[in-house]
């Protein structure tokens, strides 16, 4: 459907019937909870049928990747590389950079080091992409991201050593920090500095994880994520389709019989009850088809590049937008998920405040960027002034602020490898 088609019915009012008002802890109810909700409300309630009809004619699974992306399932006792191949898709990597980073995952070992030089994933790529030109320092931007952005933290780092300074960079707190550094560096040798400044070392990394897979549960137990929503585009056009609920309606040959029924209360009861259950159904996919039509309106570029083109957008602005209640939009995204063109999300991450014009997801995205490409440590006034250059209006104190949520360090304490 065009942007323009979806707009136009995005208009209309959603009002609240007190019935629906005490329905708040269907709306923040997820799919699995609901679902065995309105089972047993048909198993109860003699007023309830489903309408076969519509079930064939709405259901989820009649698209044809639905049934495959409808839910993300995390094995138990998953292996590393099953993880890493999961967290890889998720990526905000472009087409090269995940074929370089796929052939980082390949040579790891079971601890979670890179088993061959840098140089020898580069020669791999260019033998697999002979007409592409790229060089050693481009894998190790990507290998620089995997080990800052993959699970376990410091994945495809090239040694024991490499790992702790990882690690020690990323701790703003760590006592004795820069002595830390030089000595696993190399910068000075441990038989040259005293003996208490030797234990001050080793009580230092005594508590570091020595392994990048130390960090790794294997014995996560089994999950499911459902999606809710499934948004792609059909021939240029988006489409915005709901995981199936059973097509419930109020039963009328029972309803037919209510003259005939003695106990009128309990009756009246169940009718209210079944009524309610509909209505609320009915409002439930309403609510959540408008608010994702609206955010492809507001995040299409999000959805097909990537976070990094994510738009300033309130979950207050998008339910002013929808004259809906910002507490029932909170309710409905509360949890969900939706299977998009750059794979499975959370319904909130399409959320960001704003820096300047930008999203504040978006921004963080590139000082990320800036970071892993330079060659040379850059202070954040220095970011400031390359993200002002990009028209991103942002003050030094803000980004100081990212920097630190994304757990990297200052200037001073970032050490890059030689390449």
């Amino acid at each position: 459907m065009p942007k323009t088609a979806l707009q136009t019915k995005l208009g209309f009012n959603l009002n609240l019937t007190p019935l629906l008002k005490n329905s708040f802890r269907l709306l923040s109810m997820p799919y699995m909870e609901l679902l065995s909700e309105i089972n047993q409300a048909l198993e109860n309630n003699i007023l309830l049928t489903e309408d076969q009809s519509k079930n064939t004619e709405n259901s989820y699974s009649a698209l044809t990747h639905a049934d495959d992306n409808s839910i993300m399932q995390i094995e138990s006792k998953q292996s590393l590389f099953v993880s890493l191949e999961n967290q890889l898709r998720n990526a905000n990597l472009t087409t090269q950079q995940y074929d370089i980073a796929s052939i980082i995952i390949e040579n790891l070992t079971e601890e979670g080091f890179l088993e061959v030089n840098i140089d020898v994933i580069t020669r791999v790529y260019l033998r697999n992409h002979p007409k592409q030109a790229i060089n050693v320092k481009d894998c190790e931007l990507v290998r620089g991201y995997i080990q800052d952005n993959f699970e376990p933290f410091g994945i495809a780092s090239l040694n024991t050593q490499d790992f702790l300074l990882l690690q020690v960079n990323h701790q703003p707190n760590i006592d004795h920090k820069t002595l830390i550094i030089q000595l696993l560096s190399g910068e000075i040798d441990l038989d040259l500095i005293s003996s208490k400044q030797r234990q001050q070392f080793l009580t230092a990394i005594k508590v570091l994880a020595k392994t990048p897979v130390d960090n790794f549960d294997t014995n996560i137990e089994q999950q499911y994520i459902h999606t809710d929503i499934t948004i792609d585009k059909d021939d240029g056009d988006w489409r915005v389709s709901l995981r199936a609920l059973p097509a419930i309606v109020i039963n009328k040959e029972y309803l037919s019989l209510r003259s005939h029924i003695q106990d009128k209360t309990l009756f009246n009861e169940h009718l209210v009850a079944a009524r309610g259950l509909v209505s609320f159904i009915e409002y439930r996919n309403q609510c959540l088809q408008l608010i994702a039509r609206m955010l492809v309106i507001k995040q299409e570029q999000a959805l097909t590049k990537g976070v990094k083109f994510l738009t300033p957008l309130s979950q207050k602005q998008l339910a002013s937008e929808l004259n809906m209640g910002e507490s029932t939009l909170s309710r409905l995204i509360k949890d969900r998920y939706m299977n998009t063109p750059i794979g499975v999300i959370k319904i909130k991450d399409l959320f960001s405040s704003s820096v300047g014009n930008h999203a504040s997801k978006s921004v963080k995205q590139i000082i990320s960027e800036i970071i892993h490409q330079e060659t040379k440590a850059l202070s954040d006034q220095k970011i400031t002034n390359l993200l002002i250059e990009k028209n991103i209006t942002i003050s030094r104190r803000t980004v100081t602020k990212y920097r630190e949520a994304l757990k990297i360090p200052c200037a001073r304490h970032r050490i890059h490898s030689s390449i």
